[in-house]
């Protein structure tokens, strides 16, 4: 279905005629090595340091035809981690990697409203990636409409809403299932509004989730999202998240019932530049059920070695300083540490890990 579906937009873009103002080529290369050290694992036994190369491509394009855009890009990707769009060049590189349609979509706007149906990234605001991996593309419809009142002061109010298909979920045994035989979906209802004062701004997001998991869990989160902003020559951030899961879980395979009640979780974080780098610094706390594992960010997380390790059930903190080059080109060094919040029954100890990266990023 997705080869068919991006060559409908390419026979689309040809039928309207081309226009070198109308298409837009973007792209983007990271490449750079990281270490992950000080591995303990839920059963206390430690993990051997290592190392990887991690490349990361995609490229797009988006075509403009009056109020519609027409996008398509592919990218680099992990068959294992769909919350992933590295590669890990390690000593196989030059064995087979996988590439991906990461995006395939038309998009309406007009008036204040954004409509877009296809595979695209999710249209929910948020403040970092705990909520949702940015690597994570969906397939579905999506609906905004923003609204403008109260002058400059309140610059807009904003309504976002989508349903998605999503993939395979941890506990679903259905092999690689097609579009159509995916059972597992999510839809969100979303609100956003902003406040500007002089130089301050103030943007209050509070949103409701539900996802339905077959096999599995089903999930009704309610996240509460917060950013400050204040503008003097540079952009100054401050943001704070709350999350919680408002499904009760009672006597559910596979619940452990040493979990059943961590629903909750927070993160704090502040970004600030000076010159041409920029400094960003987060504390998270995301209990076991607070947000769903398996759509939440995995940059914190030892791939393929301890699976009971997901995107939740942890604490930490990261940092990122980010140096800009030249326009396009920046490095940034980032860096995470986590830990396991609460074991469980049949575990002994907590997980526990270190990890630093280097990334040289080129995009067009």
């Amino acid at each position: 279905m997705k080869p068919f579906f991006l060559s409908f937009l390419l026979i689309t873009i040809l039928q309207t005629g081309y226009s070198q103002n109308r298409l837009k080529i973007f792209g983007h290369i990271s490449i750079g090595p990281e270490l992950n050290r000080n591995i303990r694992l839920s059963d206390n036994s430690d993990q051997p340091n290592y190392d990887r190369f991690l490349l990361r491509m995609n490229f797009g394009f988006k075509y403009l035809y009056k109020d519609f855009t027409f996008s398509g890009r592919i990218s680099t990707g992990n068959t294992g981690n769909h919350r992933s769009a590295y590669v890990d060049l390690g000593n196989h590189a030059f064995s087979q990697k996988s590439i991906f349609l990461d995006k395939a979509y038309i998009k309406y706007k007009h008036n204040g409203w954004t409509a877009w149906l296809g595979k695209n990234s999710i249209n929910l605001w948020k403040t970092n990636e705990i909520l949702w991996d940015n690597d994570l593309k969906p397939e579905g419809i999506a609906i905004s409409k923003k609204i403008h009142f109260f002058g400059d002061y309140v610059p807009e109010f904003k309504i976002n809403t989508g349903f998605f298909l999503i993939g395979n979920n941890p506990y679903d045994s259905l092999p690689n299932p097609t579009t159509f035989d995916r059972q597992n979906n999510l839809s969100f209802f979303q609100l956003r509004t902003s406040l500007n004062v002089n130089r301050h701004r103030f943007i209050l997001s509070p949103a409701f989730m539900h996802a339905r998991l077959t096999k599995s869990l089903s999930y009704n989160m309610l996240a509460v999202m917060f950013r400050y902003g204040f503008f003097y020559r540079n952009r100054y951030y401050l943001y704070a998240n709350y999350y919680h899961n408002l499904s009760h879980y009672k006597n559910q395979n596979p619940i452990d019932h040493n979990l059943r009640n961590q629903k909750s979780g927070f993160d704090i974080g502040i970004s600030f530049p000076y010159q041409q780098f920029r400094l960003k610094l987060m504390y998270a706390y995301i209990e076991k059920y607070a947000v769903i594992d398996f759509l939440s960010q995995d940059n914190w997380l030892l791939p393929a070695v301890d699976h009971s390790q997901s995107g939740s059930n942890f604490k930490g903190w990261s940092a990122q300083l980010n140096y800009l080059i030249s326009h396009g080109l920046s490095v940034a060094l980032n860096l995470w540490y986590a830990q396991q919040i609460q074991h469980n029954i049949t575990q002994n100890g907590l997980f526990e890990a270190t990890r630093m990266r280097l990334e040289f990023n080129y995009r067009f």
